[in-house]
This record gives structure tokens, C-alpha cells and sequence, in this order.
């Protein structure tokens, strides 16, 4: 009786922590967000915060590092400055959010709405991003380095200049985002969708690109070299003056593409498909042109139809 009686009162105090840190330990901080819809600079560290209405709230400069936000309505709220490292917000409602400067690192947003939300300079390192909609969304110049972004849906963003250095984004949808500048060095983009998406100038030094979309991409300028993009998909690419240097564009799609003065040395082109492809001037020493697709092809040395 006394062993059921102490693993009794083990779960009650368990259960009664849980429930503390579920429903707001500190419910003097969390009566005070919720009447006065914010908190400007106020110390929320740790807060429960779920399942909440902050609709347009202010929560600028605001420390909320290891809140608990899960399915909080935030939209259009002011989060410009605010610390929300380490905090919870999976199924939060973010859509027209005001983020410039906000810390997000380490944050967990699954299937979190930022659709519409805006921030230059926003940090999102580390984060869990998984499933997570930004359509319409704009971060520039904002630090994804290292981001769990799997299958997110990211269409029409405006990431010009973001840091994505070695994040994972596998099977996201890119579909006409404006990436021109920005670093994807290392990234996993495998079965990643990014036709018709503005990567001029982009840093994908490394980037894993196996079986991704590209169609109509304009990858101007843009540094691919050692990139690994087997059975990519690049029809209509623009790929002018790109740096494809050691690059593995084995079975890749290339028909149509513009790779007028590309650098291609060293490059994989094997069995790739090269259908009015044109590389004029561009670089090709060293490269396995073995069993590629030669119709209608500008090559530097002139039309090519033998794979007509």
C-alpha cells in the first residue's frame, strides 16, 4: 500500500510539472501578454504562451527564449528584435508577422504558417522548419545556416542574399522564389522544386541537387562548381558565365538551357541531355561529354546533332 501510495504522489507531482509548464507556471506574465495583447521588451523566458490569441500583438525586443507558443494565432504581430531562440511554435499562426532582426535559432516552427510574414535579417539557424508555409513570405538577408526545412512550402519568397549554408531542403517547394546571392553552399536539395526560381549569382558550391526541379531557373553567375545534381531537371535553364566546374550533372536535363560561357571543367556530362542546348565560349576542359544527348547542341566548336 505504501509503494502505490509514493508512486501515487510521484505522478501527481509530475503531472501537476507538466501541467505547470503547459498552462503557465508565471500566470501573472502571461495575464499581462494576453490583456494588454503584448508585451514590448518584457522578460518571457519560458512562458506558455499555447494555443493563444496575440493576434497584431507587440512583442518587440521581447525575451521569449524557451516559450512555449504551440498553435498561438500571432498573425500580423510584431516580433521585430524579439529573442525567441530555443521556443515552441509548431502549428503557430505567423501569416503578415513583422520579424526584422528577431532571433530564431534553434526555434521549432513545424508546420507553423509565416505566409505574408516580413523580416530582413531574421535568424532561423538551426531551426526545425519542417513542413512549415512561407509562401509570399520576405527574409532577406536572413540566416538559415543548418535549417530542418523538410518538405516546407516556400513559394514566391524573397530570400535575396539568405544563408542557407549546409541546411536541409529536401523535397521543398521553391517554385519562383528570388534566391539571386544567396548561399546554399553544401545544402541538401534533393527532389527540391525551384523552376522558374531567381538563383543569379547564388553560392551552391557542394549542394546536393539529385533529382531537382529547375525548369526555367536562372542560375546567371551562379557558383555550382563541385554541386552534385544527377537526373536534374534544367530544361530552359539560363546557366550563362555559372561555374560548373567539377560538377555531377550525370543523366541531368539540359535541353534548351543557355550555358553560353559557363565554366565546365572537369564537369560531369555524362549520358546528360544536351537537346538545343547552347554552350557557346563556354569551358569544357576535361568534361565527360561520353553518351550525352548531342542534338541541335552548340557546342564551342559548332552545332552538334549526332544524338538526333
Amino acid at each position: 500500500m505504501h509503494i502505490f501510495l509514493k508512486i501515487f504522489l510521484a505522478a501527481a507531482i509530475l503531472l501537476a510539472a507538466f501541467a505547470g509548464w503547459l498552462f503557465g507556471y508565471d500566470e501573472a506574465r502571461v495575464s499581462t501578454v494576453k490583456a494588454n495583447n503584448g508585451c514590448s521588451g518584457c522578460d518571457l523566458r519560458q512562458a506558455s504562451l499555447w494555443w493563444v490569441a496575440l493576434i497584431g500583438a507587440d512583442l518587440t525586443d521581447a525575451d521569449l527564449r524557451g516559450a512555449n507558443l504551440w498553435w498561438s494565432d500571432l498573425q500580423k504581430a510584431d516580433l521585430r528584435e524579439a529573442n525567441l531562440q530555443g521556443a515552441s511554435l509548431w502549428w503557430s499562426d505567423l501569416r503578415g508577422a513583422r520579424m526584422d532582426g528577431a532571433n530564431l535559432d534553434g526555434v521549432s516552427l513545424g508546420r507553423a504558417d509565416l505566409r505574408g510574414a516580413v523580416g530582413v535579417g531574421t535568424r532561423f539557424d538551426l531551426a526545425d522548419m519542417s513542413g512549415t508555409n512561407l509562401s509570399g513570405a520576405s527574409f532577406p538577408k536572413s540566416g538559415f545556416r543548418r535549417a530542418h526545412m523538410l518538405q516546407a512550402i516556400m513559394k514566391k519568397v524573397d530570400l535575396r542574399g539568405a544563408d542557407f549554408t549546409e541546411a536541409n531542403l529536401h523535397g521543398v517547394d521553391m517554385t519562383a522564389s528570388n534566391l539571386s546571392r544567396a548561399i546554399m553552399a553544401g545544402a541538401s536539395l534533393t527532389g527540391t522544386i525551384l523552376s522558374d526560381a531567381n538563383l543569379s549569382g547564388a553560392n551552391l558550391q557542394g549542394a546536393r541537387l539529385a533529382d531537382a526541379k529547375l525548369l526555367g531557373t536562372n542560375l546567371r553567375g551562379a557558383d555550382l562548381s563541385k554541386a552534385d545534381l544527377p537526373v536534374a531537371n534544367l530544361t530552359g535553364a539560363d546557366l550563362r558565365g555559372a561555374n560548373l566546374a567539377g560538377a555531377n550533372l550525370t543523366w541531368a536535363n539540359l535541353s534548351s538551357a543557355n550555358l553560353s560561357g559557363a565554366n565546365l571543367t572537369g564537369a560531369s556530362l555524362h549520358t546528360a541531355d544536351l537537346t538545343d542546348a547552347d554552350l557557346t565560349d563556354a569551358i569544357l576542359t576535361g568534361a565527360n561529354l561520353a553518351e550525352a544527348k548531342l542534338c541541335k547542341t552548340k557546342l564551342p566548336t559548332g552545332i552538334y546533332n549526332s544524338g538526333c
